[in-house]
């Protein structure tokens, strides 16, 4: 069995389909949202899933707002020991979370990554400026650490939730690329395999994507660097 951590703020029209979508797959125990304060409305939406038995929800007070640091959360509450990390905007489709479990069961690997991007594919159903920015980020990514993975800025993936437990000390935990964190500041030499899937469009609600984004994640390469791989 596996528990499904979700990251959520301001994600009041998608909360109650993306449950009720994961809440019928039987190798789903746990659905778990980690909510950054939102401000729309997002808590009466837990409140009218509370009858589930699958349904959990925390609300992560601390400040500043931080998608690293609720998935952490998560994972550190989730009751199995794998655990399969994505987004709440259903751009993540909850379909490939069978395919995900099944190709980290069949194999001896760390984490399995579904990726936005794959051999010569190079839009992912994403606006063509944020599919560039993407792009040069994975490329200076392999460029400075290696490559691991077509999409090392994912937020859908799975794994044993020690991974993450053991090395979180090393994290940078700030910003959105949590994935990033685990891949190359965690154990080394870890192993991970992709499966490609189709990213969908957002539907409801605004995508997080700024400038913040990128400065934040341009400091987690210089402390990747700098701190952890010196």
């Amino acid at each position: 069995m596996i528990s499904i951590i979700i990251p959520t703020f301001n994600e009041k029209k998608n909360i109650r389909k993306i449950f009720l979508r994961l809440n019928k797959l039987g190798i789903v125990s746990e659905v778990i949202f980690v909510d950054d304060l939102s401000n729309d409305g997002t808590i009466n939406e837990f409140y009218k899933l509370n009858k589930y038995k699958k349904f959990k929800y925390f609300i992560r007070k601390a400040l500043p707002r931080d998608l690293s640091k609720s998935v952490v959360h998560g994972i550190t509450k989730s009751k199995n020991k794998i655990n399969i990390v994505m987004d709440c905007d259903l751009q993540h489709d909850p379909s490939y979370v069978k395919l995900l479990f099944k190709k980290f069961k069949s194999k001896n690997i760390d984490i399995v990554i579904a990726s936005r991007f794959g051999g010569e594919n190079f839009k992912a159903n994403i606006s063509f400026a944020r599919t560039l920015a993407s792009k040069f980020a994975i490329y200076v990514i392999n460029l400075i650490f290696g490559k691991l993975t077509y999409d090392p800025l994912s937020g859908f993936f799975i794994c044993n939730k020690n991974l993450v437990l053991k090395y979180k000390k090393r994290f940078f935990l700030k910003g959105y690329k949590i994935l990033f964190d685990i891949l190359y500041n965690s154990k080394k030499n870890i192993s991970a395999e992709d499966i490609k899937i189709n990213f969908k469009r957002r539907s409801h609600e605004k995508s997080k994507f700024n400038f913040q984004v990128i400065w934040l994640f341009f400091k987690q390469i210089l402390y990747t660097k700098l701190v952890v791989k010196k």
